[in-house]
Order: C-alpha cells, then structure tokens, then sequence
C-alpha cells in the first residue's frame, strides 16, 4: 500500500514512525519553530531510506546556511535514490544532487517544476516562495500561492504567502487582511506574524508592529523575529533597546543582521560604534565567506561588503563588490550584479567621507528599489533612508522635500521623512511650514511610539514652544 502524507501525496516510505517524524519537522520549519532538523533526524532513523525526508532536511540546512548538514543529508538522499518511487520525489532528489555539487540554478529548476505539478508540495512551495524574495519577483509569489491556495484553500502558509507578496507588492490592506486570516487559523505560526508584523511595519502602525512581533517572541525567540525588534525600535529612537536586541545570545542575530543594524544606528542615528566592533563583525564575516561563501545570499555578501569596508579591510571589501559583479544580470541575481554592486559602492564612499559620489552611486538603485531582491521592502528601506540623509547633508533641499513626501505616502508615521520636511521648510525660510511640519512630526510621534528624547521630536518641540 502507497504512503501518503497529509495532503494526499505519495510518499516512499513503509514506516508510520518515519512518516509521523517527517511531518512534524516539515510543520515545524514551514511554522518557524524550532526542531525541525531534529524531527527529521528522527524519521531517517526509523527509516534510513526515506528519501524525502533527508532532502527537506538538506533544504533546511541550506536555509539557515548550514552548507555541511545540507550537504551530507543530499548525499543520503541521493544514496537512497531507487527508493524513491514517485515521479516528485525523484525531482526532489535531483534537487538536492544539484544542490550539493553547488548547482544552485539546477536545484531551483527542480524545485519550480515540483510547485508547478504538485501545488499542494509545501517544501517545493516554500523554498520557490523565498527565491521569489531573492529575485524580487513578487508577482511570481503571488502566483504560485494563488495556486497552491486553488488547491488547498485552507492552507494556512499558502494564504501567509500570498498575504506576504500582496504587501509586497504595494497591496497593504489586501495582504495584512491575508495574513490576519492565517493568524487566526494558526496563531502559533511565528512565520504568519513575521508577515503581520511587516504588513504593520509598511504602513507606519508600530505599535501594532511590535506588538506582533513581541507575541510571535513570547512563543520563541527566533532569531529573525527579533532582528525585526531591534530595527522598529531603531527607527523609533531607542538605541540602547535596539542594542540589547543586537547583543542577543539566546538566539544571537546571524552576523549580517548585526550588521545592517549597526549600519542603521551609524548613519541614520549618530550612534556609532568602536572600530572594535567593526573589526569583529569583519572576523566573523571572514569564518563565513572562508567556509561557506557560496551559500550565502546576495543580501549577505552586501552587508559583509559593509562591515569589511567599515573595518578598513578593503581588499576584502572590493573582493565582495566584484562577487556581486560577476553574478548573473537581471533578475536572477535580483539585480544585485548592477543596482546592488552600486548601494555598496555607495556605502564606501560614504565610509570615505565622498557623500556626492555616494548619492550618485546609489540613485539608479532607489529608482528601482523596488525590483530588487535580497530582502524586503522593509528590509531596503534602510537604503531609501540612508539616501535621503545623504541629499540633507548635502543640502539638497527640494530633493529631500520629494523623497519624504513619497515615503510619508505609504507611511504617515516615518519620522525621518517628517523630520526631514522640517529641517528642509527651515532652510527655505517658510516658517509657516516649518511650524507644521514640527506639529505634524509631534502628533505622529506620539501616536508611533517614538523615543521621547529623540533629537528630531525634542528639535520639534523646542520650535513649537518658541512660536508659542
């Protein structure tokens, strides 16, 4: 009799045990909760030949950027090959075969035909899912979730993902409404508040976005979930809580989200910090790159890129600016071998004291930020801000005026932009507008949640006390 798992497809395993084990450890990484490797260690032990289950194991190891697991649970899998008696799970195998001999592209081409035929394939799905990201292809993540979700209406990751894209794609209120209803079905999913909290976060409710946030923690301090605290508390003005979240050690932050923070809190927030941390974070990047260079995404080589920069290592640096030259063009590499080289190129100017060369360097990129990969919108959005900080220190008034005002389109709360329109209104002489501006950056403040000694709500008030 053929095996099934809980979506009716056949799986190659007479084990009930194995079986139980599988599911478990696929429910558990897809819901970002912890022991998902472990549960899947268990089902090869009770069956050794499961195919299957060693390569959700290699996927998994490949996401949290474990290359030695990845690589060793490929080769089981690739070993037990002829007891893969099902056409997906031959394609998973080949997946993983490509994916240990480094072939990244084969294992997504896989990966893209299992989503294709098999829309109910949650594995398949959520790995093609984060490609996506990779690629800022949101509208092909919208369409695969709609189609798994064709299939398997009830599916709480399938309506996550499309409610995720749907936010991505500028569709605020049809994603948080997607997202909601997953919460609801699932409220221990840490991977659907992840997706709450960034709809949140988008339109400028931090006080909803950190609650989300803090709940999906109170279940379990995954590591990612509490980057997304540290950086709404930076963008509120409470540097030492965003360092606190920084200097976790249970989970520590993975190494290049320590240092977009970091990087954040520099440039955005004056708070630098010692040359010693830098070149630790520098140490780090180098154990990384020294074993596992190529496993890492496009979004980490960008910030190891930073932090070799800020150390003073440029060698190493420039070494990263020519990986990403040599990726491939377009959306592939999420256009990170042309717009992406240029955001880090521009950062080291800016670490070199050349901010014209850096805003000339970065603008192609925010033009089209929005068809980058890597991260997120909410994740890029440090490069629209830090873009906007270089135009103020330059003094490019009317500049600074447009980019807040966009930015305050989607989010009325962004307190940067609301500070910037200010500061720009002052040195145009209209105190009329700046009188507004500082009200209007006073009132949002409050209901956002911002640090009340933050240098730009104290800068505010001093002016309304004095037109008082």
């Amino acid at each position: 009799m053929t095996a099934t798992d809980i979506k009716g497809l056949d799986v190659s395993t007479k084990s009930s045990d194995a079986l139980a084990a599988y599911e478990r450890g696929l429910d558990l990484f897809l819901r970002w909760r912890g022991g998902a490797v472990e549960a899947l260690d268990a089902a090869v032990l009770s069956d050794p030949r499961f195919a299957l289950a060693h390569c959700t194991k290699s996927y998994i190891a490949w996401r949290m950027g474990r290359a030695d697991l990845a690589i060793a649970a490929a080769r089981q899998a690739t070993a037990a090959a002829d007891d893969a008696h099902h056409d997906r799970e031959r394609l998973h195998v080949q997946a993983v075969d490509a994916l240990q001999r480094g072939d990244h592209v084969a294992t997504y081409d896989r990966l893209r035909q299992i989503a294709a035929h098999y829309p109910t394939d949650r594995i398949a799905v959520r790995i093609i899912g984060l490609n996506c990201i990779t690629q800022g292809d949101y509208r092909g993540g919208i369409d695969i979730a709609r189609r798994s979700l064709e299939a398997s209406p009830d599916e709480p990751q399938y309506q996550t993902m499309l409610g995720f894209f749907l936010e991505q794609s500028g569709h605020n209120d049809e994603g948080l409404a997607m997202s909601l209803r997953s919460l609801a079905q699932d409220p221990t999913s840490l991977y659907t508040y992840h997706a709450v909290g960034h709809a949140y976060q988008a339109r400028g409710d931090y006080p909803n976005a950190l609650e989300t946030f803090e709940r999906a923690a109170s279940l379990e301090r995954y590591p990612h979930l509490l980057w997304h605290l540290a950086e709404a508390q930076a963008l509120l003005g409470h540097d030492r809580m965003t360092r606190d979240y920084w200097a976790s050690t249970a989970p520590p932050l993975p190494v290049y989200e320590r240092i977009a923070l970091l990087w954040r809190l520099e440039v955005l927030r004056g708070a630098s910090a010692d040359a010693a941390t830098w070149r630790d974070l520098a140490k780090q990047g180098e154990r990384v790159l020294a074993d596992y260079a190529d496993w890492q995404t496009t979004w980490m080589h960008h910030w190891l890129g930073v932090a070799f920069a800020r150390a003073g290592d440029w060698t190493r640096a420039g070494q990263q600016l020519e990986r990403l030259r040599r990726m491939p063009a377009g959306r592939p590499s999420g256009h990170w071998s042309t717009l992406g080289v240029a955001l880090l190129e521009g950062e080291m100017a800016i670490i070199k004291g050349d901010l014209e060369a850096a805003v000339r360097l970065m603008a192609p990129a925010i033009d089209d930020l929005h068809a980058m990969g890597g991260g997120s919108r909410e994740q890029k959005d440090i490069f629209r801000d830090t873009f906007m900080e270089l135009h103020r220190r330059l003094g490019h008034v009317e500049r600074v005026i447009e980019l807040a005002q966009q930015r305050l389109l989607a989010n009325p709360h962004h307190a940067q932009s609301l500070a910037a329109l200010a500061w720009a209104y002052a040195e145009n002489g209209d105190a009329a507008l700046h009188r507004q501006a500082c009200r209007q950056l006073v009132l949002r403040a409050e209901e956002a949640g911002l640090a009340p000694m933050a240098p730009e709500l104290v800068a505010a008030r001093r002016v309304l006390e004095v037109a008082a």
